[in-house]
């Protein structure tokens, strides 16, 4: 997990991400999102984002059912705000991944020192509609596969149209590293986007099933 602050580090942003072993089955939440806006109340709509998705997560939600409670949670108490979020449910014991989508870019996924982009699910950004759904994808990881996870800070370039930025990650992710950390210190100081904005990134390994 690796975070960078906005170059002017007085304009805080909404950007944040979170990882954390659920009680019971041992699945791992984690989640990359960013808060529409800068300052104050992206700040304290990220928290409140990344608190309420911890606690809706030990109920046994889906990650679709977790984004459409945070969403009409982000209406009720935040109106006029949206936000971005990709999160997931990971289970070690069976390498499987279920995921879904609020308006966010793609993550990544990095097989066999080759990466690409996953297929994203139905979803619009927090915020936008009470009647929003999210659609789940699930994915199950062969040992070392590992998936990243991104803010737009990491790619958006002035400019630059988004599909470019995105090949260009995916080209920078291919380059052969001898570690995760690695490629994630790789992205960073690689992948710099020009808008000023802070970023997130969040890489998670799939390890032989214990």
């Amino acid at each position: 997990m690796r975070y960078r602050p906005p170059v002017d580090e007085h304009n805080v942003g909404g950007d944040w991400y979170d990882a954390a072993e659920l009680p019971g089955d041992h699945q791992v939440l984690f989640a990359v999102g960013d808060v529409s806006g800068h300052g104050i109340t992206a700040s304290t709509t990220m928290v409140a984002l990344r608190n309420g998705l911890r606690g809706l997560a030990i109920t046994g939600a889906g990650p679709g059912r977790l984004l459409a409670l945070l969403n009409t949670m982000l209406i009720g108490l935040y109106a006029g705000t949206t936000a971005t979020i990709v999160c997931g449910l990971y289970a070690p014991a069976t390498r499987t991944l279920r995921w879904a989508k609020a308006g966010h870019l793609p993550p990544m996924l990095v097989r066999d020192g080759i990466a690409t982009l996953l297929r994203q699910p139905r979803g619009i950004l927090l915020g936008a509609s009470d009647a929003a759904d999210y659609e789940e994808s699930t994915l199950v990881l062969e040992v070392g596969d590992t998936l990243v996870l991104y803010t737009d800070g990491l790619i958006e370039r002035r400019g630059v149209v988004l599909d470019e930025s995105l090949a260009d990650l995916v080209r920078t992710a291919s380059k052969p590293v001898p570690s995760v950390g690695d490629l994630v210190d790789t992205l960073m100081t690689a992948q710099i986007g020009d808008t000023t904005d802070d970023t997130c990134i969040l890489a998670l390994q799939a390890h032989p099933r214990e």
